[in-house]
């Protein structure tokens, strides 16, 4: 199971370094699961991007179609007191911002009810640190 994180799972709609690897990631045929807050950090993301002029007004309209399409085929997970106990721990043990934590607490969680081993991707140091440390397979879409 592939996990990706808010920083990777955008880079699936725009072009920016990473975005290669985050298509090989999809591109395996394998599920693709995500926090639910990862829908409402993405549309952030790109309305800043569209704010920013860093793509216009048709591309931001085409990609939020794009994120709507794809939403529903990922493995979406709530954001449960489990999960939320689970984020109070993971802040304790690793410098982690609260969003950050959410995602590594789902990773976790699935990996547990799956009973199999998680990727974990990001394009951000710190989670992947810590996934690592929390025994993910952590993989840098911006290095990899």
């Amino acid at each position: 199971m592939n996990y990706l994180d808010s920083s990777a799972l955008i880079k699936r709609f725009v072009e920016e370094k990473g975005s290669e690897c985050v298509r090989r990631i999809i591109e395996r045929e394998e599920p693709i699961a995500t926090a639910k807050i990862a829908y409402a950090e993405i549309h952030s993301g790109l309305a800043r991007k569209r704010r920013e002029g860093n793509i216009s007004s048709n591309q931001y309209t085409l990609i939020c179609r794009q994120v709507e399409r794809d939403w529903n085929s990922y493995v979406r997970m709530d954001l449960t007191d489990d999960a939320l106990s689970l984020v109070r721990t993971l802040i304790q043990r690793h410098p982690l911002r609260g969003l950050d934590a959410i995602h590594l607490a789902s990773a976790l969680i699935l990996k547990t009810s799956l009973g199999e081993q998680v990727s974990f991707a990001s394009a951000d140091v710190r989670p992947l640190r810590a996934a690592a440390k929390e025994d993910l397979i952590s993989i840098n879409v911006e290095t990899a």
